[in-house]
């Protein structure tokens, strides 16, 4: 479950159309998938749902934008103990794939 107060966040900092390609709705299929997924890889289900709502974050472009998942990796970062909290691991499979997402 991604805690409301981060929802409220990431619309404020998303630079991005909310309803446009890279939107809410993208991470919300990206999170339905993922979790789909997960239930026949094992992987952790609270860096699933983080990484759907997190990986276009940073965005600065629905075209080509290069840099995206590493700030989104960077944002992250901040987050963690403020929004949501995860162990050391967890932060980092989050963040490595914020960082390797194309």
């Amino acid at each position: 479950m991604i805690p409301p107060p981060l929802i409220a966040l990431l619309k404020q900092h998303f630079a991005l159309d909310w309803r446009g390609i890279h939107g809410a709705s993208h991470w919300s299929r990206v999170r339905r998938i993922g979790l789909c997924l997960a239930e026949l890889t094992g992987a952790n289900l609270r860096v699933v749902e983080l990484f759907a709502f997190l990986h276009d974050s940073c965005r600065r472009s629905d075209g080509r934008d290069p840099g995206h998942g590493a700030r989104a990796a960077s944002f992250a970062e901040t987050l963690n103990g403020r929004y949501f909290a995860l162990s050391d691991v967890e932060l980092g499979l989050l963040v490595e794939a914020c960082r390797g997402h194309s």
